[in-house]
């Protein structure tokens, strides 16, 4: 199901990709870093894990004010509790695919924008780590992890000129999980959510 999920996501990256050539782009890497957690219900305590995001994104610009931006993504997520002397901290990775669009405020090296839309999350692996202070022991908990995970992103940002076809970026969001990542539960619900810092380059095609 997971091989699948991850073609289809591809594919569709792929014909993007493809018919975009009569519009005006911008291919992009990003990096940073998501300040993840979680939303429960019951509600307990937990802690942010914070970790990276590794990507790529194009830009398809389909006016000065408007841009359709399909991305892939490698991202960590997570979040930790204690419980009876014991910290568990579970640490879950994604690759992420999100289709964004963007509002952009046309100005000329500094172009601020608003930015939201989807991302479908397929879930790599799912490990915790259970520590009493002086040993730590690492279970893997993918079985207990659903493989897809659906959210909403939405934050803003500023594009800068650096160059004829090159500009910066730096972007603040934040995701909102919209699905139960607990298997098999119909009386708890977790799910994911972080504030994620990022920036990068994009050149011009």
């Amino acid at each position: 199901m997971k091989q699948t999920i991850t073609a289809l996501a591809l594919f569709l990256i792929s014909i993007i990709y493809t018919n975009a050539n009569s519009q005006s782009l911008a291919l992009g890497i990003e990096g940073g870093i998501n300040i993840s957690n979680i939303s429960s219900t019951p509600s307990f305590t937990t802690n942010s894990r914070t970790g990276l995001i590794i990507g790529t994104l194009l830009d398809i610009n389909v006016s000065k004010s408007i841009t359709i931006t399909p991305g892939l993504r490698y991202i960590m997520k997570g979040w930790s509790s204690t419980s009876n002397g014991i910290t568990y901290t579970d640490k879950l990775n994604y690759f992420e695919v999100p289709a964004l669009l963007k509002v952009k405020f046309p100005l000329t090296e500094v172009k601020p924008y608003l930015v939201g839309g989807p991302v479908l999350g397929i879930m790599l692996s799912a490990n915790e780590d259970q520590s009493n202070g002086t040993q730590t022991n690492t279970v893997d908990i993918s079985n207990l992890a659903e493989s897809i995970d659906f959210g909403l992103l939405f934050g803003g940002g500023l594009d800068f000129r650096v160059g004829v076809k090159t500009d910066l970026f730096v972007q603040a969001a934040y995701q909102l999980g919209l699905s139960n990542i607990l298997k098999n539960s119909t009386t708890t619900t977790l799910k994911n959510n972080g504030i994620q810092i990022t920036g990068g380059v994009k050149f011009k095609l």
